[in-house]
């Protein structure tokens, strides 16, 4: 496929930067820190597009936020303006990947999703007499941004704009080195190595470049190969959970090996189980949020309570503290799916 080029004008055009902004702040508007973007956006575009156009700009520091969701994770609470910067890259290199992905990889993707990856799922459950779920360990602190960054050269051909990038890519250098982060993070003393930013490991969680990259480029090739050399017959990935269908358990088990062999060899990532277990299609598959057996599909209790803890986030205590949201309808449209799919 032919590498994209001038990408930088498009980036610093003001009318890209506005829409890059309205879908940013959409639905997060009564925020302090959006509403402060919003109400001097004029100026702050402005100066946002000066400083790409000069070459001076570089991300402000982030927040960094526990979470347990449903394991711990460390995100990163990045500025708005430098939200608005990534949204913008975002919108420019998202038509230069997304048409080169197999239709298996349903994260982050236009017309794909959760809903539609269970939806394979069931529908290769019942086909299928066996199923084997890989994930990758510690995926987002063990992305090799040196491997990254050759991945992107592949399919972009501006400095200008991939300046940018390596900086909104080297802001979130060594994250995962400091103190109390790999613990927060529940990332294991050994993988990735400690000192994982000098080997420029690590991509942040919670930055729209940073989903991206995860979702739809560096495990791009893996689904290739999955599905010309391996030729697995039903094969569904989300971000880096992997799910393999096969008639027996004998050409699952060589594609177990094969695919912790890829892994490591072209993108130095390992498996979280390299053994796992390879299930018979007639029991059920517990993946993102749900239960799916042949007869149906039911949401996992975890995300029951999940649905409830953010319902009364919003409700309760929103309200409370006199900051009801009007929006609230769309802002749990996605949760109560989880619940109201099966």
């Amino acid at each position: 496929m032919r590498a994209a080029r001038h990408l930088f004008p498009e980036l610093c055009r003001p009318d890209h930067l506005a829409t890059a902004a309205v879908a940013t702040t959409r639905g997060k508007r009564r925020r302090p820190d959006v509403a402060w973007f919003l109400f001097r956006l004029e100026d702050e575009l402005d100066r946002l597009r000066t400083e790409l156009v000069t070459g001076t700009y570089q991300p402000e520091p982030f927040e960094l936020v526990r979470i347990r969701d449903p394991k711990p994770r460390v995100i990163t609470r990045i500025p708005i303006a430098d939200r608005v910067v990534q949204g913008a890259l975002v919108m420019l290199m998202e038509p230069v990947f997304l048409p080169s992905l197999t239709d298996d990889a349903f994260a982050c993707r236009p017309g794909f999703g959760t809903h539609r990856a269970v939806l394979r799922l069931l529908a290769l459950i019942r086909r299928h007499a066996y199923v084997l779920h890989l994930d990758v360990r510690s995926y987002f602190p063990s992305i090799d941004r040196t491997i990254l960054r050759s991945l992107l050269d592949r399919r972009i051909r501006d400095e200008r704009f991939l300046a940018i990038v390596d900086r909104v890519l080297e802001s979130g250098a060594g994250l995962y080195d400091l103190e109390g982060v790999r613990e927060a993070a529940g990332i294991a003393p050994d993988w990735p190595p400690p000192g994982c930013g000098l080997l420029r490991r690590g991509l942040p969680i919670g930055s729209a470049t940073s989903q991206l990259f995860a979702a739809h480029v560096y495990l791009a090739g893996l689904d290739h190969h999955v599905k010309r050399v391996l030729k697995v017959p039903g094969y569904v990935r989300y971000v880096d959970d992997l799910f393999l269908f096969g008639r027996r358990r004998s050409e699952l088990r060589p594609w177990r090996s094969e695919v912790a062999s890829w892994l490591e060899e072209e993108r130095h990532l390992r498996l979280k189980h390299p053994r796992a277990r390879i299930l018979s299609c007639l029991g059920h598959l517990d993946a993102l949020g749900y239960r799916i057996r042949r007869q149906g599909v039911t949401a996992l209790p975890r995300a029951i309570r999940r649905l409830q803890r953010r319902v009364h986030h919003e409700l309760v205590g929103g309200y409370r503290k006199g900051r009801g949201r009007p929006d609230i309808e769309r802002s749990l449209a996605s949760s109560a799916g989880i619940v109201l799919f099966g």
